[in-house]
């Protein structure tokens, strides 16, 4: 756990985020998972491989509660056994749903309106 504290650490410093999610991979031996915002969301495995989506081009209204909505719908895909290619898109599309709305949890989007999308 030191080795992937140090790396937090450090990663927290660095300027380029891919670079950090990198870092943050190979101390943890782990997938890092990285959402960007307008640029979408990225993982990046320990061994440096990487899967990235964009997000949905919007005008958003508020981001508040973004980034709490892309987990909780990348979490829903990968507990239904979907690929992490496909729970990276519906979190995305989640979150680019949520920043339409104003306020966090009002403005979250339930499954039909992301699976209309998505």
């Amino acid at each position: 756990m030191r080795r992937l504290d140090a790396a937090a650490t450090i990663a927290a410093g660095m300027p380029n985020f891919q670079a950090a999610a990198r870092r943050l991979a190979q101390a943890g031996n782990l997938t890092c998972v990285v959402t960007a915002g307008a640029q979408g969301a990225f993982t990046v495995t320990a061994a440096g491989a990487r899967q990235r989506t964009p997000s949905p081009i919007i005008r958003p209204v508020d981001t508040t509660g973004a980034g709490d909505t892309f987990v909780g719908a990348f979490a829903a895909m990968l507990s239904e056994r979907a690929s992490v290619q496909e729970a990276l898109e519906v979190g995305c599309v989640a979150a680019a749903l949520k920043c339409l709305k104003a306020a966090a949890q009002d403005g979250m989007p339930n499954r039909d309106a992301i699976t209309a999308i998505a």
